[in-house]
């Protein structure tokens, strides 16, 4: 059956003639198309010119050949990238409107331009073309492809930006190169390298004062440390930020982690992840100044960063709003080189946040709201999983979806999206969460809920209906206004998984595991998912006999290292057989 894109309307970039023509690409096995790049293009434009001659062989088994613009220009050409021959086609390219990541796709006459200001971007509109060619990539091995026997493009001109400069979804699964590369997403945890364009790069990535002042220096130097009830401490703990070494030292550090790696882009100078802060009388006096501890820890930043950006002016200090920091503060704003992190991390996950009542929730508006008036650097530390029960269902698919429009209204320029990340990953739908907040972080008009069936039909296959709407009755159930639920919450404790929704569950997946038979794909993932379920009845009734040995033998041959952030599975294993009821 022939393929056809339906007429894209979109915004016009650069000068030159209006989009006219229309071709097809493919037909019958035959094309008339060659690829073109410049001759000097990066890795990162090559590999979008590779990926298009791929994918298209992969549907319609033709091999577009691929030649570089020293050659003339052929009579059908899929232009990637800049390159001499867009000049004579009018075509410009406005890094202005487009940044390092946006692109456009025109058509001019007979030729197709693919071309973003940077490499990254260019290889981002190979990967949107072949989208709209219906590929699909879902997951790091399960990708849908098409096998149409003609593939046509009207006339058509469009740009796309992404909505956010930094997009990461936090999760084992989602750090694939091939996956994060084609799905536009440039976290610093991402395997992306040269050959994609890169990525955001992070040094250290956060909670550095262990690393900026050493904790061997208590031993000579107790007077960096902090002053808690009364005595300085030592330990795990913040830093005495008014004493004027502390600060020294910490722009001698930032100075020598931008030598050592040059090629981040971002330097942490951040608190460490515990409250233990200082209480001396200088830094009592700054919280007291600016309102706020927010307001002792920016004026310490501001300071690193006004040295740094004397040699660096294109390097970032980047610190968060975090715990007993999150409040924003009053008579200090961040300097233009400074990174504000906010991380709601007391909030409940049910609800989109604007419409839930849970009183850190509406703490946190309070303080996104001040912090987007005090700066336009803004990003946010954002929380997706249960951190004390990794494999435990999370249904928050109404949440974060809402979440990001909200940051995006409220000026946050780049969102972490926080899941399991820990080796071999497995976290409560970690794929099915990185494709959704991958669409979402490109393009907010997406629709979430419909990137949920569509990831489910092309996953779990025959089985996705049952699997869907296991899906939707635990969201059935957060959806009720005073059923919240946060980021440690145990599986005996959350309002979503009573008794009768565990049973429909274990009726629900019976069906999926039927239907998924013989389709080795839809088998394992639904597998996959299941192992969620079996974890919430071995919280729920505690055993130590075959069913808990089984999950376990499971768990382990899908390469899965943790079940709660931080512990090894060994000592999580020996910890649950610890806490069984003895014997009589």
């Amino acid at each position: 059956m022939p393929l056809v894109l339906g007429m894209i309307a979109g915004l016009a970039t650069g000068a030159g003639p209006q989009p006219v023509g229309g071709s097809t690409l493919v037909d019958a096995g035959r094309s008339r198309y060659a690829i073109v790049v410049g001759a000097t293009a990066p890795p990162a434009v090559r590999r979008g010119a590779e990926e298009l001659q791929r994918h298209v062989k992969e549907m319609c088994a033709v091999t577009l050949p691929i030649r570089t613009d020293s050659e003339g220009l052929p009579a059908h050409a899929i232009l990637i990238g800049p390159s001499r021959h867009l000049q004579a086609l009018h075509v410009s390219i406005d890094p202005k409107r487009l940044g390092t990541e946006g692109f456009l796709l025109r058509t001019v006459g007979p030729h197709l331009v693919i071309a973003g200001a940077g490499p990254r971007g260019t290889m981002y509109g190979c990967s949107a073309l072949l989208e709209k060619l219906g590929v699909r990539w879902f997951t790091p091995t399960v990708t849908r492809i098409p096998h149409p026997d003609r593939i046509s493009v009207p006339a058509m001109e469009e740009t796309q930006v992404p909505a956010f400069e930094y997009r990461e979804p936090f999760f084992w699964e989602a750090q694939d190169r091939d996956w994060a590369a084609r799905n536009r997403v440039n976290g610093a945890w991402t395997r992306l390298d040269e050959s994609t364009g890169g990525k955001i790069t992070y040094h250290p990535f956060v909670h550095s004062f262990d690393d900026l002042i050493p904790r061997s220096l208590y031993a000579t130097h107790p007077e960096y440390f902090p002053v808690i009830h009364g005595k300085r401490t030592d330990g795990y703990v913040q830093r005495c930020l008014t004493n004027p070494d502390v600060l020294r030292l910490t722009i001698e550090q930032v100075r020598t982690w931008i030598r050592e790696h040059p090629e981040a882009q971002i330097y942490s100078v951040s608190q460490n992840d515990t409250y233990n802060f200082c209480e001396c009388e200088n830094c009592q006096a700054l919280t007291k100044k600016y309102g706020s501890h927010s307001g002792l820890y920016l004026w310490f930043v501001n300071q690193v960063a006004e040295a740094v950006e004397k040699e660096h002016p294109e390097k970032w200090i980047d610190t968060l709003a975090y715990q007993f920091t999150e409040a924003a503060p009053t008579g200090i704003t961040p300097r233009r080189n400074v990174r504000i992190r906010l991380c709601p991390i007391s909030c409940c996950e049910a609800h989109p946040y604007e419409r839930c009542s849970a009183p850190a929730n509406v703490s946190f508006l309070k303080a996104l709201r001040a912090w987007g008036q005090l700066t336009g650097n803004l990003y946010v530390w954002h929380y997706n999983t249960d951190f004390a029960h990794y494999l435990m269902p999370f249904p928050d698919f109404d949440e974060f979806p809402a979440e990001a429009r909200l940051y995006h209204r409220s000026g946050v320029r780049g969102i972490f999206f926080q899941g399991d990340a820990a080796k071999g990953g497995g976290g409560s739908d970690a794929e099915l969460r990185s494709y959704v907040m991958a669409k979402l972080l490109w393009d907010l008009n997406v629709d979430a809920d419909a990137l949920v069936t569509e990831w489910m039909q092309g996953v779990y296959g025959p089985a996705w209906k049952p699997m869907r709407r296991w899906f939707d009755l635990l969201h059935e159930q957060a959806r009720v206004p005073d059923h919240h639920f946060g980021i440690y919450d145990a599986p005996t404790k959350v309002p979503y998984l009573t008794p009768e929704v565990v049973a429909e569950g274990d009726r629900l997946f019976q069906e999926a595991e039927k239907l998924a038979e013989g389709n080795a794909v839809a088998a394992d993932y639904v597998a996959k998912a299941k192992l969620g379920l079996r974890y919430v009845r071995l919280m729920q009734h505690p055993s130590g006999g075959p069913e808990f040995r089984d999950f376990m033998t499971d768990v382990r041959r899908r390469g899965i290292t943790e079940l709660r952030e931080g512990q090894p599975l060994d000592e999580w294993e020996r910890d649950y057989l610890a806490q069984l009821p003895k014997a009589p």
